[in-house]
């Protein structure tokens, strides 16, 4: 597995870079749970990390990684830390089974770095040797539902109400992708 695994120009004209974490990451992963827990975005996160807890989170990240058992591409713009991108593998029966994830800092958006993570990520998995890749997406995330479709992503259904956000309760959107022809 090589560290790098993408190079390209955003939209924006801006430098990316995709690889995989190193244990001297931590700084940029701490920093950038703070700033995205802060942000209370389109994320599970709904308040920031402590110290520990991201120590404790990365390390297994890590592990993980060297393990085959997750995919985990660190994003660097212009080489400061930009956000990042998951795929966890199931486990038991369900262990060709990925659930993938993407976040981003704000100044990031909208330069199609998100929609090449993904493609970095869903190859990455084919690698692994995922069979299907789940996630969810908040129902009101134009954006990010727009990107998933444009990718081959397929609608299984939508759960009202399960997600609390800023008062409200909407919708979380289920998608899954498959991998492989059968």
């Amino acid at each position: 597995m090589s560290d790098i695994v993408k190079r390209f120009t955003s939209k924006k004209g801006n430098e990316v870079l995709f690889r995989y974490p190193k244990v001297t990451d931590f700084a940029d992963m701490f920093s950038f749970a703070c700033d995205i827990g802060s942000e209370d975005t389109f994320i599970a996160l709904d308040t920031p990390p402590t110290e520990n807890e991201e120590h404790d989170f990365f390390e297994a990240v890590i592990r993980e990684v060297n393990e085959r058992e997750s995919i985990y591409l660190m994003v660097y713009v212009q080489g400061a830390f930009a956000g990042n991108g998951r795929v966890n593998r199931g486990k038991g029966r369900h262990r060709h089974v990925g659930n993938i994830g993407l976040s981003l800092r704000s100044a990031f958006r909208g330069e199609g770095i998100g929609t090449e993570l993904m493609k970095s990520l869903i190859d990455e998995a084919r690698v692994l040797g995922l069979r299907l890749l789940t996630l969810t997406c908040f129902e009101t995330n134009a954006p990010a539902l727009h990107m998933y479709e444009k990718l081959g992503f397929r609608k299984a259904g939508v759960t009202p109400g399960a997600i609390a956000f800023k008062g409200q309760y909407i919708g979380e959107v289920h998608f899954y992708l498959p991998l492989v022809n059968d």
